[in-house]
């Protein structure tokens, strides 16, 4: 009988379901962006952290601490975002618009803002819309590909496709694009943090106004991307091991008829 080896192949569908998971978590989690937050009048380092839509801030001013829901919030008729801890949409949107002109709007997490234009920012503390877009975009796709790359697995692992394209090369392919996407999310995610004066404001009334000294990294929500594209690169390892070791396997034997004239029956 022939060897299949689709332990493989249904070993790259758990790796695919992990990668899946990942990917959503990634997506889902508040911890892009985390920073300690020093400032001289506190007894210990507030904290931040925010994802791609929420976030928390944690003021360690008083005793106890007062935490506060932190919004990516974005404008799309000036193409910018930023992160705010007012409590209602429209102070959200008059915090980012004078974030984005320069200005100084007041740091208070209520649920007004008011803005001091008399001393404008050297830079405004926002993010890219087209960049957060494109970042989101690309998250999604990536997702997509993870969910299809699991899909062909476990078709394969049970049956056998005559489509090459539902069938183990494509399912190699996927895993291949999966992979190169997530690369790219991180290469651009990390890049434009490196690059664009993130780290230094953070994008944030409380940090661009100096009221707090950061202390910034990325946090495990970036860094979960790494191992969601190293089980996609797994799975690719897994099918080109298999097809390895089945070209190295000696073929079935065969049987001859001419050589057998005792009246032998071959079922086929």
């Amino acid at each position: 009988m022939a060897v299949t080896r689709r332990g493989y192949i249904f070993g790259a569908f758990l790796s695919s379901v992990l990668s899946v998971l990942l990917i959503v978590v990634a997506l889902a989690s508040d911890s892009w962006v985390t920073s300690t937050a020093t400032a001289p009048t506190q007894n210990a380092d507030s904290s931040i952290r925010y994802g791609l839509f929420r976030g928390e801030f944690i003021i360690r001013e008083l005793n106890p601490p007062t935490a506060h829901t932190l919004y990516v919030t974005c404008i799309t008729d000036i193409g910018v975002c930023a992160v705010s801890c007012k409590t209602n949409d429209d102070a959200r949107e008059a915090e980012v618009r004078a974030l984005a002109s320069g200005f100084r709007p007041n740091p208070a997490c209520g649920s007004t803002t008011t803005v001091n234009e008399a001393e404008p920012l050297s830079t405004p503390p926002v993010i890219s819309f087209a960049f957060y877009v494109c970042l989101i975009t690309l998250l999604i796709i990536q997702l997509l590909l993870a969910l299809g790359a699991a899909g062909l697995a476990i078709l394969n692992a049970t049956k056998n496709p005559t489509e090459p394209v539902f069938g183990l090369p494509g399912c190699l392919w996927t895993n291949i694009v999966v992979t190169l996407v997530g690369v790219a999310v991180m290469l651009m995610f990390g890049i434009y943090w490196a690059t664009s004066g993130l780290q230094n404001h953070l994008a944030m009334t409380h940090i661009a106004l100096g009221l707090f000294i950061p202390g910034p990294g990325l946090g495990y929500s970036y860094w979960l991307l790494i191992v969601a594209c190293l089980c996609t690169a797994t799975n690719v390892a897994l099918i080109q091991v298999r097809a390895y070791l089945l070209e190295r396997d000696p073929p079935p034997p065969t049987l001859k008829v001419e050589n057998h004239s005792d009246g032998t029956i071959f079922l086929y």
